[in-house]
């Protein structure tokens, strides 16, 4: 069970106001741990993220070579990037007592995305936006990132429905698809094990030395 303080809970009620004065500068979350090089850039200002960094609305968030990012938001969602990827927080409300809204964007690289209390909420409203298109996700662990050739989604638990130009799918628990150049998602299918450890591997963090 998350805990957050009533100022943080006050700031994520305010970050959603889009459009109102300074709301980039609201924090929505806490970077958990960094491995190599992971920046944010805010209104042209750049800095290097590290374990305990605050996380802003509107910040792009950058990982390099190598790297990885672990953040979590105010209501417990916890997003992973892999190297060489971009994270985008475009719109966060989260009210306990109201249904929240989460668009998440991550035009690059591989990403693991686990759901928080505004997946809870009846009508709450909760997208990632990729290079092949939107996912829609309820109660999700889901993985979505380049592989193979193409652009994958595997979904860990809860479900998924990724919604292209050219159709859409839904996946549930142990499902995935493959998005090749413009063509339409592939059939909801279970992945070969190879694939899932790999897919695994581009999010996770290095094994510390002498472990």
């Amino acid at each position: 069970m998350h805990r957050f303080s009533a100022a943080w809970l006050a700031a994520a009620m305010c970050v959603c106001a889009a459009g109102i004065g300074h709301a980039e500068t609201r924090t929505v979350g806490a970077v958990d741990k960094v491995q190599a090089q992971v920046d944010a850039m805010q209104a042209g200002q750049t800095r290097a993220l590290a374990a305990a960094s605050a996380l802003f609305f509107r910040d792009r968030c950058r990982s390099g070579r190598g790297a990885r990012l672990q953040a979590t938001l105010m209501d417990g969602t916890q997003l992973t990037l892999g190297e060489n990827a971009t994270l985008v927080i475009d719109e966060f409300v989260y009210d306990p007592f109201q249904p929240g809204t989460l668009s998440v964007r991550v035009p690059k690289g591989p990403f693991l995305f686990v759901g928080g209390h505004i997946e809870e909420q009846a009508g709450a409203k909760v997208n990632i936006h990729t290079p092949i298109g939107t996912l829609g996700v309820r109660g999700t662990t889901v993985w979505g990132g380049p592989i193979d050739g193409g652009y994958g989604v595997l979904v860990l638990s809860g479900e998924a429905t990724v919604a292209t130009r050219h159709g859409a799918v839904t996946l549930r628990q142990g499902q995935a698809t493959m998005v090749f150049g413009r063509a339409r998602p592939l059939s909801p299918r279970a992945w070969t094990a190879d694939r899932t450890k790999r897919a695994v591997a581009s999010i996770s963090f290095a094994t510390p030395a002498g472990r």
